[in-house]
Formats: C-alpha cells, sequence, structure tokens
C-alpha cells in the first residue's frame, strides 16, 4: 500500500520520509513477522491443547475402564476373602481337633511304658509257651511212637485171636464132629 503524502509536503523532506518510509516498511516487516510467529505459535497452542485434551480423554477413559475393573474386582476379592474366612475357620477347627488329637495321642503315649512292660511279661509267657509246645511235641513224638507200638502189638492181638477163633472153629468142629457118636448113643440110651 503506497505511502500517501500530505498537502503540505515539501520535496526537500522527500529524504525524510524515504527514511521514514523504509522505517515503516521495517516495522511492518517485523510486525507481520511477529503476527506469523503468533500465528504459528497460535496454532502449536491450538495443536498441543487438541493433542492434551484427547491425551485427557484418553487418560480418562483408561481411569473408568480401571475404576469397572477394580469395581468389579472389588466383589470378586470380597467373595474370596469370605472363603478365605470360612477358610480360616475350618483350619481353626481342625486345629483343635488336631490339638485334641495330640493331647489323646500324649495320653497313650504314656502308657507306652507299661505297654512295654506287659509285652515283656508277653514275651516271656511266649518263650515259656513255645519251650512248653516243643515239649508237647517231643511227647507227641514219643506217644506216636508208643501208639504205633500199641498199633503193631494191636495188629498182632488181632491176629493172634483170628488164629485162635480159627482153632476155636476148628475145636467146636472136632467137639461136634467127637460128639456125634456120643449122640446117637443117646438116641439108643435117653437115660
Amino acid at each position: 500500500m503506497p505511502l500517501e503524502l500530505p498537502e503540505d509536503f515539501n520535496e526537500d523532506d522527500a529524504p525524510q520520509c524515504q527514511g521514514i518510509e523504509q522505517a515503516v516498511k521495517r516495522f511492518e516487516n517485523v510486525m507481520l513477522s511477529r503476527i506469523y510467529v503468533q500465528q504459528r505459535l497460535a496454532e502449536r497452542l491450538k495443536n498441543s491443547i487438541r493433542i492434551g485434551m484427547l491425551i485427557l480423554f484418553l487418560l480418562a477413559i483408561a481411569i473408568f475402564v480401571l475404576l469397572l475393573t477394580l469395581s468389579i474386582q472389588v466383589g470378586r476379592v470380597g467373595v474370596v476373602i469370605v472363603d478365605m474366612n470360612e477358610n480360616f475357620i475350618n483350619i481353626s477347627e481342625n486345629m483343635m481337633h488336631i490339638n485334641h488329637y495330640m493331647t489323646d495321642m500324649e495320653k497313650q503315649v504314656a502308657f507306652l511304658p507299661k505297654i512295654k512292660n506287659k509285652t515283656l511279661v508277653f514275651d516271656q509267657q511266649m518263650a515259656l509257651m513255645n519251650n512248653d509246645l516243643f515239649m508237647i511235641k517231643n511227647n507227641m513224638r514219643e506217644m506216636s511212637g508208643h501208639i504205633s507200638r500199641v498199633q503193631l502189638k494191636m495188629n498182632e492181638v488181632s491176629e493172634s485171636v483170628r488164629q485162635m477163633d480159627g482153632q476155636v472153629q476148628l475145636m467146636n468142629h472136632d467137639t461136634y464132629r467127637m460128639s456125634k457118636p456120643a449122640n446117637t448113643m443117646e438116641k439108643f440110651f435117653p437115660f
């Protein structure tokens, strides 16, 4: 845009006006470059704000998802804590049972020396019984030998009785044969 000269302008003032005109042009250039820089800064600021808003939006979504996940997990954690409490109650009851069993075991362990003494007595009695059984076994062997000998004797007696029976049979037969003539005479002499 050309510079308008005032009406009372004089030619002698022209070099001064050129200097002023150059100064104004320089000032205008400085102002234009400053405006350009400010526009670029404004554009950068606007982009930075947009990116910041986008980051804040994404951060808000992430926080919302995190809070949603946490609220869901809180319910699950509550259920797990209730289960853990039940398990702790069960463990406590089991520990009481174990404590009771341990007390019973201590009482039973106190009987071990007495049981050991009784076991020693039983061992001694078992040794005596084993000795007696050994003696009974030997006696049974001897009795078996005696029974075998008695059986042999019984067999011999049986054989002797059989032979005697045979002899008695023969004697009976002989007596009958010998008594036949007497029987015949008895028929002749009935008195």
